[in-house]
């Protein structure tokens, strides 16, 4: 069991893990991408104390450097849920699941938006992984959304299990799936129905009846990593020790809202990172 688990390897997930493993802390991150791949993309960042006219690219460099000589555990796994135990946290992965005392998330700005039904159907036949949750749907028909080339895998593997698989990629598809038993449409979701559970897929083509839909995207709304978590908008709630509504359960960076700064991000991460460490003290003799 990790004593500290950061979701998401950007500025603020490092700072975190730098200051939790100075603490002497156990500390995993999870990050499925190259550690913050937005920020990669910059060209020149000015404002950086003591580091002026750094590309994005040098800059991460460092921050990994830095955060990767305390050791952390990493784990190039996307979270896809988060569950609450008695004194700790469940944190599933498409491959695994880990335990923690604390989470740190710092999962930046998602730019995607759920779908109609999807959160009310949340477990009840929606679903982001097909590995997790793709047994429970043998022989029975499914709908598999994705706006990332990468999932079509899970859609592959999907289709080993389902008699069919209804497959919407909302990406130009340049690849032919294998399997015989995928139907590829082009229309595009608008809505998931069902009374207790799914029983079908709106489009902006034909109603799809299906008995499950599994999403795959890049990053998921914060919301449906902890469906209890307090938002304020699409941000996270926190306080100033950048706790959320949740005992154990902290924030830090752009997920808590503007300004996206990176400066603020690595600042919150530290505070984010002293906050579990208390309370660790406090709940853990």
């Amino acid at each position: 069991m990790f004593d500290v688990a950061i979701i998401g390897g950007g500025p603020a997930g490092l700072s975190a893990a730098v200051t939790a493993s100075v603490r002497n802390k156990k500390v995993a991150i999870f990050d499925s991408s190259n550690f913050s791949p937005h920020l990669r993309k910059a060209w020149i960042v000015h404002n950086y104390l003591g580091l002026a006219n750094i590309t994005g690219e040098e800059l991460m460099n460092k921050f990994v450097e830095h955060a990767m000589s305390f050791k952390p555990e990493v784990i190039k796994s996307k979270v896809i849920g988060i569950t609450e135990g008695d004194g700790f946290f469940t944190i599933g992965t498409a491959g695994d699941i880990y335990q923690a005392k604390t989470i740190i998330l710092s999962v930046g700005t998602s730019h995607s938006e759920t779908m109609n039904g999807e959160r009310d159907f949340l477990g009840k036949g929606v679903s982001y992984c097909a590995t997790c949750d793709g047994y429970f749907y043998k022989g029975k028909v499914v709908a598999a959304v994705s706006t990332i080339p990468s999932a079509l895998e899970e859609v592959e593997y999907l289709a080993e299990i389902c008699s069919e698989v209804k497959f919407l990629p909302l990406y130009k598809l340049t690849e032919v799936p294998k399997h015989s038993n995928i139907t590829v449409i082009s229309d595009k979701p608008t809505g998931i129905t069902g009374t207790d559970r799914v029983t079908g897929l709106s489009t902006t083509g034909e109603y799809q009846p299906v008995q499950g839909v599994f999403i795959f995207r890049e990053t998921d709304p914060i919301e449906n990593l902890l469906p209890d978590l307090q938002l304020r908008g699409k941000s996270i709630l926190v306080d100033e020790q950048m706790s959320t509504n949740i005992a154990g359960l902290f924030a830090a960076g752009d997920c808590t809202g503007q300004p996206y700064q990176i400066s603020r991000a690595t600042g919150q991460g530290l505070v984010a990172a002293i906050g579990a460490v208390s309370y660790l003290a406090k709940n853990f003799k």
